[in-house]
């Protein structure tokens, strides 16, 4: 397996969105398909990620499903 990327841009990094603040972002990489949050980010603070939660790039305007880049 290898990491994940943007398939518009290439960017390795990736946020979702706090479901209760729009505003309140987890930025993150996934490597050989395990979701890899910021470092100074508790493990409890971390939100779930599945399949059909909506991820957007760091880099560029792409956003779609987490599936869409998952490896």
């Amino acid at each position: 397996m290898s990491q994940s990327k943007c398939p518009v841009c290439n960017c390795k990094q990736f946020h979702v969105k706090n479901p209760d603040d729009e505003y309140d972002v987890y930025e993150f990489e996934c490597r050989e398909g395990e979701i890899c949050f910021e470092e100074d980010l508790d493990d409890e603070e971390c939100p779930v990620v599945a399949d059909d939660t909506e991820t957007y790039c760091n880099a560029c305007a792409w956003h779609d499903k987490f599936a869409k880049i998952k490896k």
